[in-house]
C-alpha cells in the first residue's frame, strides 16, 4: 500500500513539473541576445585581462546588433503611432549601450580597467529605463 501512495505522489509530481513546464512563455530571439549580452557583461565585471575583457565587449556588442532588429514583445499591440516612437526608443537606448560598450572595448585594448569600471557603472540607468520599459512585468 505503501509504495502505491509513493508512486501515485511521484507521479503527481512529475505532471506538475509537465504542466508547469508547459505554461511556460517560449523564449523569445530577443531575449535570447539579452540573456547572452547580460552574461557577458557580468563577466566582464570580473575580467581584468585586457583581451579576453575585449573579447567579451565583443560578444555584448554581436548581441546588441542582433537586438535590433527585434520588436519587444510589450510593443507587439501598441497601437500607431505609439509603437513607433516607443521602437525608436527602444533602439535607440540599444544604440547608446552599444556605444558604451564599445567603449568599454577600447579601455580593455587600453589596459585602462578603472575606465572599464567606470563605462560599466554608467550602462546602469539604461539597462534600468530599457527594462522598465520594455520587459514583460512578469520577467523582471
Amino acid at each position: 500500500m505503501k509504495l502505491h501512495a509513493i508512486c501515485a505522489t511521484i507521479a503527481a509530481a512529475v505532471l506538475s513539473l509537465h504542466t508547469a513546464r508547459a505554461e511556460e512563455k517560449p523564449e523569445t530571439e530577443l531575449g535570447k541576445q539579452m540573456e547572452a549580452a547580460n552574461d557577458a557583461l557580468k563577466a566582464m565585471k570580473k575580467e581584468t585581462d585586457p583581451v579576453k575583457g575585449a573579447a567579451l565587449a565583443r560578444q555584448v556588442e554581436a548581441a546588441l546588433v542582433k537586438s535590433l532588429s527585434e520588436v519587444p514583445s510589450t510593443l507587439e499591440k501598441t497601437p500607431e503611432p505609439e509603437k513607433s516612437k516607443a521602437l525608436a526608443n527602444y533602439r535607440t537606448l540599444i544604440a547608446k549601450t552599444y556605444v558604451t560598450v564599445s567603449q568599454i572595448e577600447e579601455a580593455y585594448l587600453a589596459n585602462d580597467l578603472e575606465k572599464v569600471k567606470t563605462l560599466s557603472e554608467a550602462l546602469r540607468p539604461d539597462k534600468k529605463e530599457g527594462h522598465e520599459k520594455y520587459k514583460p512585468k512578469d520577467e523582471h
